[in-house]
């Protein structure tokens, strides 16, 4: 697609866009959305039709040409789009170098659902379920010629969450999440091999060797992957937490080797755990968090946070970071809010001078997603750059105008972070090592030396755990550990007794990656009844890892806790085939029986606005009125059966609601369907799936009855396209009644941003058996 006259509108509405200031936040109106951005940043439209279509992840390349994934619109499940591959990567280049792209072109096309986007020397990674491919151009005429399979994940479920990725840490390994819980079994670095129905995050050095398991979980759908300067990982993703009302999605500290929620002990229970799941950092309710960054440019504002996009909410949040005990706490706010329901935003990421590019994917979506109820793929959608008022112009911020033939270790110096980021990979070599011990010690030294293989790289890393700024240090470890450096055992051991107990977590997962007996008594001796949960796991982890078994006293709480992991690893888990459950039949839409649903709603909509929401509250706690209560929890009221509402009008319309209530079937929440089991005896069992063992399920009627079915007496399994919801509250209820009930749920949302929240560490430690039942 050439230069098109289209993009200059785009362009034109950005320039004219109208701001009105209240309260600390200013709106920016880009039709047909109106914005709201805090004060001081502005927003443009950078990318739109015919430039782009429905963007889904974005990355650039080190000459600041975008790559991006562009979906053709297809709504099938992932099985489908596998074999009807129907998705494309556009190239976007901005020309005149004014902000605003007005060049796009086709680079790759026939791409499965692409759920992740990586440019690493001269190649396009990109994940698309079951497979993360590797796309070249080898005769520069910007198309790629070359597809190669780069890893193969080996399932692909109905939605598509076995893939997210792949992300490059600043340790240079690729990072992807593995999502679903089909099984996959994959070799490991260690000769391990690892068969799984978790969820996953994996790593891998670019060339695909050092496969390893990072962390493990029981949520369906890890997503988005953010990295600190140090090394440290934050993930994004859904069904993190159901322990209490309100929670689902949210954002963690990825600790190496921890477990974390939700509770699943299907899939959870053939791995070995320290105790418990780690506390997760954010909760975000049913926000459906995607693509997320940590910024690096001062430019913005935003240095050292984590920037989210949450599909379901129409916004980008920001979480503000700071040290708590052996981790980290975040303080939760809002970026980016559009006041348009079809504003779904997939991914954020940082350009060279700073700004940060938000991907608005549009409405075409509505696989497994619980507001996207219509697929709408004639509303498309765009890219939009949000920046500070003001900000100085950066000069060649991409470093164009340096010879790269001959890098200049003084550049890993550079103020523009990424001529850092490509200094790093150019520097890597063994003639460049004097150069870079005697180099100041930041961060980018040990990352470039990180990359250099031997021993005399090693050495030169060795000698920056002494450094004086504790986050050289920490990224020191961090490198120490992925080498298995065993020369760095003593100083390792030595930082144990840190004062900051980051820098004794980040030891501790060395020394166990390390492997010597001689850290035993030394990790013991760090332990202590007042530890934070991330601690206490990362040595419980280590001595998991060393398995020195005889080296453990006796009656210590963390050597029956690697008693009991030991024995986890030696039991053979009896686990019966998980039975297929089928998408319910799909019916042609009765299209008189559509028309009426609509003028029925048309009637009803005319009572919203006199809607009273304390009316609405009486009426849901009303149980022999409404029967809300008997299924539903808002708060610390109710059960939870059907879909818990806590936050539910932050993501769902008054007409979503009005349509929920009176016409359920409509539109079925995730995880809330109906399942219809025929037992091989020719027993119907139907219910909600509210709970899973390695060899049962259990449904839920709508009166609460729970019935277990063994999967090996399960001759077929479905879900059904009717809610357990009946219909007919229309007719239980006065029209005023069910406006009422409209208001008030409309009313249940989380915590405004501007409220600001936190998550500290250690402050939730759901109790998970130890043996991994």
């Amino acid at each position: 697609m050439p230069r098109n006259n289209n993009v200059y509108v785009f362009v034109a509405l950005a320039i004219c866009c109208v701001h009105s200031e209240t309260d600390g936040a200013e709106t920016v109106s880009l039709a047909p959305h109106t914005f709201t951005i805090p004060q001081g940043y502005e927003l443009k439209r950078v990318a739109a039709p015919p430039l782009v279509q429905r963007p889904i992840h974005m990355c650039f390349d080190d000459q600041g040409v975008l790559y991006v994934t562009d979906s053709s619109g297809n709504t099938k499940k992932a099985p489908a789009q596998l074999r009807n591959p129907q998705h494309r990567v556009l190239r976007l280049v901005d020309r005149d170098n004014d902000g605003v792209f007005d060049e796009s072109t086709v680079f790759a096309e026939n791409l499965s659902f692409p759920e992740g986007i990586l440019v690493h020397d001269g190649a396009v990674y990109v994940g698309a379920p079951p497979h993360i491919w590797k796309l070249r151009d080898t005769n520069g005429n910007h198309v790629a010629d070359e597809r190669t399979e780069w890893f193969d994940g080996g399932s692909i479920e109905g939605c598509g969450n076995d893939m997210h990725g792949p992300y490059r840490g600043p340790d240079g390994f690729f990072y992807w999440c593995k999502g679903a819980f089909a099984p996959q079994e994959h070799e490991l670095s260690n000769g391990r091999t690892l068969k799984s129905s978790a969820a996953h995050i994996y790593r891998a050095r670019p060339d695909g060797s050092q496969l390893e398991m990072v962390i493990t979980g029981g949520m369906n759908n890890p997503v988005g992957l953010a990295f600190s300067e140090t090394g440290e990982r934050f993930l994004s993703g859904t069904f993190f937490d159901l322990s209490q009302p309100g929670r689902r999605d949210g954002i963690l500290h990825a600790v190496y080797g921890g477990t974390y929620g939700r509770k699943n002990p299907r899939v959870l229970t053939p791995h070995p755990n320290t105790g418990g799941f780690l506390p997760i950092l954010a909760q975000l309710g049913p926000a459906a968090p995607s693509g997320m960054v940590m910024p690096r440019h001062g430019a913005s504002g935003l240095k050292g946070e984590l920037v989210l996009t949450e599909f379901n909410t129409r916004r980008v949040s920001r979480h503000r970071l700071a040290k708590s005990g052996s981790s980290t706490s975040a303080a939760t706010s809002a970026l980016l809010e559009s006041d348009q329901s079809d504003f779904h935003p997939t991914d954020v990421i940082e350009d060279a001078d700073g700004s940060l590019l938000v991907a608005d994917t549009g409405s075409w979506y509505m696989i497994c997603c619980p507001t996207s109820k219509i697929a709408k793929p004639d509303i498309l959608g765009a890219i939009y750059r949000i920046q500070k008022k003001g900000a100085q112009p950066v000069a060649d911020p991409r470093g164009l105008k340096l010879d790269w033939d001959q890098p200049q270790v003084s550049w890993l110096s550079d103020e523009r972070p990424a001529v850092v980021k490509r200094a790093i990979d150019a520097l890597a070599t063994v003639d460049n090592i004097d150069a870079l011990r005697t180099a100041s010690p930041r961060l980018p030294v040990v990352w470039t030396l990180h990359r250099i293989p031997g021993q005399r790289a090693r050495g030169a890393v060795r000698e920056l755990l002494s450094a004086e700024a504790s986050d050289v240090r920490a990224a020191t470890i961090h490198s120490v550990a992925l080498w298995r450096d065993r020369n760095a055992l003593k100083p390792l051991i030595k930082l144990l007794s840190h004062d900051d107990p980051q820098l004794r977590r980040l030891a501790a997962m060395a020394l166990g990656r390390i492997g010597d007996s001689a850290a035993v008594k030394p990790l013991l001796q760090a332990s202590s009844t007042q530890m934070d949960p991330f601690l206490n796991h990362t040595i419980v982890y280590a001595l998991y890892e060393i398995g020195d078994v005889q080296s453990l006293p006796k009656n210590h709480p963390l050597g029956e806790q690697v008693h009991l992991m030991r024995k986890a690893d030696q039991r053979i888990v009896s686990t019966d085939v998980y039975p297929e459950i089928i998408p319910a039949r799909w019916k042609k839409p009765n299209q008189e029986r559509l028309a009426q649903q609509e003028r029925r709603l048309d009637e009803l909509a005319a009572f919203l606005p006199k809607g009273d929401a304390a009316r609405g509250a009486k009426l849901f706690n009303n149980q022999d009125r409404s029967k809300c209560i008997i299924c539903h929890l808002n708060g610390n009221k109710g059960v939870r059966l059907g879909p818990d509402l806590t936050s539910i009008g932050a993501i769902r319309s008054e007409r979503d609601l009005l349509e929920a209530i009176v016409f359920p079937s409509a539109s079925i929440a995730r995880y809330h369907e109906v399942v219809n089991v025929l037992t091989t005896d020719g027993k119907p069992v139907s219910g909600l799936l509210v709970k899973e063992t390695v060899d049962k399920m259990f449904l839920s009627s709508a009166k609460g009855v729970v019935q277990s079915v063994a999967f090996r007496e399960i001759e077929e399994a479905q879900y059904s396209n009717v809610s357990l919801m009946p219909e007919g509250m229309d007719k239980l209820l006065k029209p005023e009644e069910i406006a009422d009930l409209v208001a008030y749920l409309k009313e249940s949302k989380p915590p405004q941003p501007s409220a600001v929240s936190t998550s500290r560490a250690g402050s939730h430690r759901p109790t998970f058996p130890t043996t991994g039942r």
